[in-house]
């Protein structure tokens, strides 16, 4: 069982040396109000369907607690599927794609959460496996397959591990491949669509959230044409390619140069003229636009606060095609062959379960209120998912007056004005938004009588480009004041009592965590606050010293993040906003938790952190997993990591 080697590094790698020992011992269990926290962690559905041809369907799944590939004959999913297990990867598949005709599935999975991803091939007539792309050492991911299915398109890191070559990968009769390297520039490269004769790609080069262009590129000569294009006053721009038009002499692609907000346009390759054909979606920013292979329909989803709303087109004159009544939550679109569309609903009370819906060639008053076809079905461990408490949209004004939107959840029998515990959880990114999805650990603390908010400060993403902005480098400790404002909000609307909050937070949202109970103390040495308003915080995989973050970072991830955060060639800056160096304002119990293989935040800002604690007499509560990185992807781990939170949080601010 990987839980006893677990339990061993808590105890053996939680405590650095010349350290008193860690309070780390599990503690005695906590009574529960509600199902659990076992049963919520447990809640799973099946995810990522894809239907071949022959009607077979196949999916990851995770019931044995790590997610592989599995099939079933016809296209629905029950939760007791018999369904028939292709993959045993022991760090589980991180992804698969599957070929038009059926034939072949491209396999991505990654050891201990390294992120270094291996493409390998299902046969799917003989279910043999046969690894394709492997080096431990690389991260590989598949782009596009070829027009007849005969290769594929793919990015690598092998030739530079800061930078993504694109190359092509053609299938041969003796079976070992034959790989032909594309564009082999500076930069993160990836490829969004590939012409019908396979001469020209659409590529994109990726810099940062708010800086990316997009190029044509000549496959035989290896010549780029630029296609970005940028505002009379801007020298950077948000642009994500679509695909090529029908008759590939146009290509759509998406922007924010118009007003900071993502919208679509088509440009004319031959004469560079530049239209909006979907205006009536101006108003929202896009949170993604996607063809079927025929180029025949466009699917896209805008980013209405926070909630994702679908909506179809005919791409021949960009007329509404039929839609389906849905309920409301963020919908992600995914297998998309001929008219029939697959996609995720996620709310907090649909955990991610799938829809199909076939796009009738016309359409008439009669497809009013059909409904689309439900293909997965939850586990969801007896608990009525349908009693799951709803968010509440709310605003907030920040210490300079900016709105900062915020989800806000409660417990079904709360009494408005009626002070409770609460969680203030911050998102990653910082480019990420926290969206009215389900959550396991969301609806768990709030079936024990916890409230849970989730504010998207300054900086994040589906608010515009000046918004997404906000944030970057000398404005950094402008976010972590939102993330204060947002508890001061909590306790001025009568919601909680100060020293009742904790904060919690993953990766950017783990510095967001530590950050503002650092700010949080600074407040009150100001005289800007009578009392703290933490009494506790939760940090996992996050960051606590910019600098060593960005020196030990992967390579590739480094430029990307010194945008956001500050170059390393200003260490003063980076020191000033890293909460490693301010360890005297932290006075409150926390829990750290890390992965020892990650990748992105490596466990040493975790190790710095509680060593810094311990020195000043606080003995964090630590949680240590030997084979994860950025995050906890096996329901083992993710179990360890829940029981010690749910105790944490009832011990210090719980009531």
């Amino acid at each position: 069982m990987r839980v006893s080697a677990v339990a061993v590094l808590l105890f053996s790698l939680a405590c650095p040396i010349g350290y008193a020992p860690c309070a780390n011992a599990q503690s005695a269990p906590i009574a529960e109000k509600g199902p659990g926290i076992e049963r919520f962690v447990k809640i799973r559905t099946p995810g990522a369907p894809q239907t071949a041809p022959d009607g077979t369907m196949y999916f990851r799944d995770f019931p044995d607690g790590v997610w592989q590939l599995y099939a079933v004959k016809g296209d629905v999913i029950t939760p007791d599927h018999k369904g028939t297990k292709l993959t045993n990867y022991p760090d589980g598949l991180s992804g698969f794609s599957m070929s038009d005709d059926g034939t072949r599935i491209l396999l991505a999975y990654a050891a201990g959460g390294n992120e270094n991803t291996q493409i390998a091939l299902l046969d799917t007539t003989t279910r043999q496996i046969t690894d394709l792309l492997k080096n431990s050492k690389v991260q590989h991911a598949v782009n596009k397959w070829l027009p007849d299915f005969s290769g594929f398109i793919y990015t690598a890191n092998d030739a530079s591990p800061n930078d993504f070559y694109v190359y092509r990968y053609d299938f041969t009769a003796d079976g070992k491949g034959k790989t032909t390297k594309l564009l082999g520039k500076e930069g993160s490269w990836s490829a969004a669509d590939i012409t019908a004769d396979t001469t020209r790609l659409i590529v994109s080069q990726y810099r940062s959230a708010s800086d990316s262009s997009i190029f044509e590129l000549d496959t035989k000569t290896g010549a780029l044409t630029d296609l970005t294009v940028l505002g009379p006053d801007s020298t950077t721009v948000s642009v994500e390619a679509v695909g090529y038009m029908p008759g590939e002499t146009a290509v759509l692609y998406t922007s924010d140069i118009e007003g900071g907000l993502r919208k679509l346009f088509l440009k004319d390759l031959k004469t560079g003229q530049i239209t909006k054909p979907l205006s009536e979606l101006e108003a929202f920013e896009l949170d993604g636009v996607g063809m079927n292979r025929e180029r025949t329909l466009l699917a896209t989803v805008t980013n209405e606060d926070g909630y994702g709303v679908p909506r179809m087109f005919w791409v021949s004159d960009f007329s509404a095609a039929a839609m389906p009544e849905m309920e409301k939550g963020v919908v992600s679109p995914g297998d998309f062959r001929g008219n029939r569309i697959t996609w995720t609903l996620n709310n907090a009370r649909s955990p991610g379960v799938a829809y199909s819906w076939t796009v009738p060639f016309k359409h008439t008053a009669t497809d009013a209120g059909k409904k689309a076809r439900q293909l997965t079905f939850s586990d969801t461990q007896g608990i009525d998912l349908a009693s799951m408490a709803l968010p509440q949209l709310v605003k907030y004004k920040a210490f300079d007056g900016t709105e900062i939107p915020a989800f806000l959840y409660l417990p079904a029998d709360y009494k408005k004005g009626t002070p409770i515990p609460f969680v203030v959880n911050y998102h990653g990114g910082p480019e990420g938004q926290s969206r009215p999805v389900f959550s396991a650990y969301t609806q768990y603390l709030v079936s024990e009588g916890f409230g849970v908010m989730l504010p998207n400060v300054r900086g994040s993403s589906g608010y515009g480009r000046a918004f997404l902005m906000m944030d970057d480098y000398k404005k950094r400790w402008d976010s972590v004041r939102d993330g204060v404002d947002a508890a001061a909000w909590l306790v001025q609307n009568g919601y909680a009592r100060p020293g009742k909050i904790a904060t919690y937070g993953g990766s950017y949202g783990g510095f967001m965590s530590v950050a503002c109970l650092v700010e949080d103390q600074l407040r009150v040495d100001e005289g800007k606050q009578k009392e703290r308003l933490f009494g506790a915080g939760i940090n996992v995989v996050g960051i606590v010293n910019m600098k060593t973050f960005l020196e030990q970072t992967s390579g590739y991830r480094r430029k990307l993040r010194e945008v956001e955060y500050g170059p390393l060639t200003d260490p003063e800056f980076l020191a000033s906003v890293s909460p490693i160096h301010k360890l005297d304002k932290i006075n409150v119990p926390m829990y750290i938790a890390h992965g020892l293989n990650d990748p992105r935040v490596p466990v040493g800002e975790a190790m710095q952190l509680a060593a810094g604690l311990m020195k000043k007499g606080i003995e964090p509560v630590q949680f240590y997993a030997h084979d994860e990185g950025h995050g906890f992807q096996k329901l083992d781990n993710r179990l360890l990591f829940a029981k010690k939170m749910s105790a944490f949080l009832k011990s210090t601010i719980g009531e």
